[in-house]
């Protein structure tokens, strides 16, 4: 008896852990929109997926409702969706952007309150009603879209803006009746909440996102929407101007450099298995699965492509089979993170700074900031570089006896430095950013590197 009642002693603060599951039933008004031919749900965050509970309307009065359970001292994120087309067209998602429902860090979704018990929400849709009377509605004015597209060939399926408010990728066609390379076009919305878009060039279908163009890094990117642009509010008809893939606030592109070719490199002998390698990045075509790919033509592991890129900051990873595989970087478990940014949206990618000139990237093994062991000594026996740290000079010293290059590359692996020698050489590193390097010396027999320090 003594047991029993030792282990229920045990067992009862344990009971005060326990997470419970209540009936929560969502009522919403949709009196500020039409409902569409795929019905009405609740779904994202802790609810599920764009389609996760349906609402439904059997006497006709506007007011949708549904219910599922949750655990209720969770709280988390929800929104509504109206005719999401299969269980992740986010883009049918109930606008929040700006309002003070909205959570900002969870892509405007609605915050869902703590419940101790059954609970009944109510709703206005697109709104901060905290019932189902939904406020008058807001006027519509006249917003123009206007973008510049001198720095790209629009494709032959036109150019379009979407995404965010605006819809799907294909919901606002521009077009350039003049001919003089600015697309434009018009369109109602209320202008109030502001919220995200972007312009995509020749998308196939409402659904191809990676035609649009590529903002990653930029200031009027949003990181916490997928790096689309902000659209501010207004209160009555507006002009916004833009240039195609740029931050200019007027139809001016800017000038740019011309693009140089860049050759990545990647050894994939320790990825999981895979069928097609690819690289995608913040590139012309933004994060696609499959429009760069990596080919290994002599069959030694490392996958290369040639990228014909604008000088300037880029985001990237190595990827498989349209993204069924991909580099999952864990920053607290790598002993090298000088390759990698987490932004704020917290993903974590690569990064690369392209320059002025043509470059080959050193082979980046997977998930790695360090360079591939493909015939490559880790420890640098035929050459000696000295000083290191260094400051203003590297004396390099062959020690092969053979015509030799040397190379050096920074943190994200572009060559920023090489020579052919003899004997020795001297290596002027005063101009480079200070930080860490990585010399490889290469001739008809040996293959070997050495990290240095610039201080």
């Amino acid at each position: 008896m003594k047991k029993i009642y030792a282990l229920l002693m045990l067992a009862l603060p344990m009971l005060g852990f326990a997470q419970t599951t209540h009936v929560v039933t969502f009522k919403v008004n949709t009196a500020n929109i039409t409902v569409g031919p795929n019905g009405l749900f609740a779904g994202g965050g802790v609810v599920g997926l764009a389609n996760a509970v349906q609402l439904l309307d059997p006497d006709g009065n506007g007011v949708y409702e549904g219910s599922t359970t949750l655990t209720g001292n969770a709280g988390g994120n929800f929104g509504f969706f109206n005719s999401p087309a299969w269980d992740q067209d986010w883009n049918t998602k109930e606008n929040l952007a700006g309002l003070p429902c909205a959570d900002p860090a969870n892509y405007n979704d609605r915050i869902m309150p703590t419940f101790t018990q059954d609970t009944t929400l109510l709703f206005c849709f697109g709104s901060c009603a905290n019932d189902t009377v939904c406020p008058a509605a807001q006027a519509d004015y006249l917003l123009t879209l206007k973008v510049n597209t001198a720095n790209i060939t629009v494709g032959p399926n036109g150019l379009y803006a979407g995404g965010g408010i605006l819809g799907n990728a294909r919901a606002l066609q521009l077009t350039d009746a003049d001919g003089n390379g600015v697309y434009e076009a018009d369109t109602l919305i209320t202008g109030q909440g502001g919220g995200n878009f972007i312009f995509l060039n020749s998308p196939a279908n409402d659904g191809d996102w990676g035609t649009k163009e590529s903002l990653g890094g930029l200031p009027c990117a949003d990181p916490n929407n997928y790096d689309d642009r902000i659209m501010p509010s207004f209160g009555q008809d507006t002009t916004l101007m833009f240039c195609f893939g740029t931050c200019a606030t007027d139809t001016v592109c800017p000038t740019l450099l011309p693009p140089v070719n860049v050759t990545f490199q990647s050894d994939r002998s320790n990825s999981p298995t895979f069928t097609d390698a690819y690289l995608s990045g913040t590139f012309p075509i933004a994060w696609n699965g499959t429009a760069y790919p990596m080919t290994d033509t002599d069959g030694d592991g490392v996958y290369t492509v040639v990228m014909s890129l604008t000088p300037g900051d880029y985001r990237y990873k190595f990827t498989a089979d349209d993204w069924a595989i991909q580099e999952n970087f864990v920053p607290a478990s790598m002993s090298d993170t000088s390759c990698i940014n987490t932004n704020s949206a917290g993903n974590t990618d690569r990064i690369l700074t392209v320059g002025t000139s043509d470059t080959t990237l050193m082979i980046h093994a997977w998930e790695e900031c360090g360079g591939s062991n493909i015939g490559v000594e880790e420890v640098a026996t035929s050459f000696t570089v000295k000083p290191n740290p260094a400051s203003d000079v590297l004396f390099i010293e062959n020690t092969t006896g053979t015509t030799s290059s040397v190379a050096v590359y920074n943190v994200t692996g572009a060559k920023v430095m090489e020579e052919n020698f003899e004997a020795n050489t001297r290596l002027d590193v005063a101009t480079l950013p200070r930080g860490m390097y990585i010399v490889r010396l290469q001739n008809e027999d040996t293959d070997s590197v050495i990290r240095i320090s610039l201080n």
